[in-house]
């Protein structure tokens, strides 16, 4: 019983910590960091099909942001579409600094549209990224044939809301692209929950052990933008390591040991189908 409730006390210390400091602080520090992408990223596999899409579009300045952006298209890729998106429709849920708009914008020019939501608008991008929540996102019903949402949908109060909402905006057998953290017992009840929402899971891939590798490269990158924060930053050096899971840590200690997955998933719009497939089989 004490176990859980020291548990409990420390994930509700760092959800008032992102909430309440971190967030804001990210805004007041863009200007001074490059803080472009906020994911966790992503080291590939040798051979994988997203190394040539990245590899072709990056330049020498892209360099530090390369495991962030591996996230992005490991997560796009997954869309049974990857290779034909002339023409779609793309909506990123919980875009942050807008570092993967401006991504998709370049690497996938084929797309018709590249739009935002976040809860906080740092750069709109003129005008592509609009302030809203994930759980009522503020477009029309079918506007949109992918959702791309990576590492925010564990912030989000109601997450079956977020799901509901997702198949709302998405055209039928329109995509949700996700990539997230979760306890390990609690994947299967985020599944369980977009299967409830009409979405009907295509694919589930568990990329924890690429993620802790991304996670050598970006870490180290944050904790040398530490070196050279102002004090009242660095005051709280130990719980921004933690937030950003840097080897050590008890969050990156978590994935280390598989108490949380990272796992990456696409599902398609079913509501206005009869049937769906099962959407845990784990």
């Amino acid at each position: 019983m004490l176990h859980k409730l020291i548990e409990f006390a420390v994930r509700f210390y760092y959800f008032l910590f992102d909430r309440v400091f971190l967030y804001p602080l990210l805004r007041y520090l863009r200007n001074r960091f490059d803080l472009s992408f906020l994911n966790l990223g992503y080291k590939p596999k040798l051979g994988e099909q997203i190394l040539t899409i990245v590899t072709s579009e990056l330049h020498d300045e892209d360099d530090a942001h390369k495991p962030h952006i591996y996230l992005y298209e490991k997560t796009l890729s997954l869309c049974p579409e990857y290779m034909s998106l002339r023409g779609k429709r793309l909506l990123e849920i919980g875009c942050g600094h807008g570092g993967g708009i401006l991504w998709l914008l370049r690497s996938h020019p084929e797309l018709e549209e590249v739009a935002g939501v976040d809860c906080v608008v740092v750069n709109d991008i003129d005008g592509r990224i609009i302030e809203g929540s994930a759980e009522k996102i503020p477009y029309k019903d079918e506007s949109f044939d992918i959702v791309l949402n990576i590492e925010s949908s564990h912030l989000y109060a109601d997450e079956a809301a977020f799901f509901r909402e997702c198949a709302r905006v998405l055209s039928p057998n329109g995509y949700v692209c996700w990539a997230d953290l979760r306890y390990h017992d609690k994947i299967c009840e985020t599944l369980e929950k977009a299967h409830q929402c009409g979405l009907s899971l295509i694919t589930f891939v568990d990329i924890t052990r690429q993620v802790l590798s991304g996670i050598q490269q970006t870490a180290a990158r944050y904790d040398e933008m530490l070196k050279n924060a102002p004090w009242i930053v660095q005051l709280f050096r130990d719980s921004l390591r933690s937030t950003y899971c840097a080897p050590g840590t008890e969050p990156y200690m978590r994935l280390e040991r598989r108490e949380k997955i990272y796992g990456c998933a696409c599902w398609r719009n079913s509501r206005y189908s009869s049937s769906m497939p099962l959407s845990c089989t784990q």
